[in-house]
């Protein structure tokens, strides 16, 4: 099973579809961390709690469109002929399922920590900010309930077709850069941008970061919601057809 994991985790890797979008992903996410989060997010500082939240709300939708192209490859009919070598192991089709998500999270994780690492180098050249242990609860609470439900979705609509799979692509753009900045903000970028507007300041002329019930119970939503969708797609076994 490890040995599987780590040729589909190396396919994955090595796709010149993931290195294109991890490049794309990072000249995106420098270009938000130069335009946007420089003049800081709701009038707060650009190393605030606040704009580091926005900055990973920003990027959060390209990154789910790279996981989706990724994970539409496993619907195509290429994966299908692997399917009728692979159908002949001792692996199940929940442990396929598993190790699939378990590569397209690793894919995803390494896009996130790309980015945070940037961000890290852009707050410390430009304001000599070092304080980024602050921001790894509140990028957790945004980036796993993002993926669980995303990939879950993913894995539902190319169960029934690939073509629902890209038909999903223009659905997380609209929804990450047009989209409402209400507590179900699936990203968090119009969340974080727009809150911070309805809380008092303090002395220090910005509101305290703190994150209201909503928006935690909407990350639980969605984190519930593609659990539960990665589980029905485990019950269900694909036909494999054999030529």
């Amino acid at each position: 099973m490890i040995k599987v994991f780590g040729y589909e985790l190396k396919r994955l890797l090595t796709s010149w579809l993931f290195i294109a979008m991890l490049a794309v992903n990072t000249i995106f996410a420098w270009y938000i961390l130069t335009t946007d989060i420089i003049e800081g997010i709701a009038y707060t500082a650009p190393f605030s709690v606040w704009s580091n939240c926005a900055y990973i709300g920003k990027t959060l939708p390209l990154s789910i469109i790279t996981i989706l192209l990724l994970q539409a490859g496993y619907y195509g009919k290429q994966q299908k002929r692997v399917d009728i070598l692979i159908g002949a192991s001792p692996l199940t089709h929940v442990q396929r399922l598993l190790l699939n998500t378990a590569a397209l999270g690793v894919c995803f994780l390494i896009i996130c920590l790309i980015e945070s690492i940037l961000g890290a180098v852009f707050y410390a050249a430009f304001f000599g900010y070092y304080g980024f242990d602050v921001f790894i609860l509140p990028a957790l609470l945004e980036i796993i309930p993002c993926f669980v439900f995303s990939v879950g979705i993913g894995h539902l609509a190319g169960r029934i077709h690939q073509g629902l799979v890209y038909a999903l692509l223009p659905i997380v753009f609209i929804a990450g850069f047009l989209g409402a900045a209400g507590a179900f903000d699936l990203f968090g970028g119009g969340y974080f941008s727009a809150y911070p507007l309805t809380l008092p300041v303090n002395s220090d002329g910005e509101p305290e970061f703190v994150i209201n019930s909503a928006w935690l119970l909407a990350r639980f939503i969605y984190l519930i919601a593609g659990a539960s969708i990665l589980i029905v797609n485990s019950a269900f076994r694909p036909k494999i057809k054999r030529a």
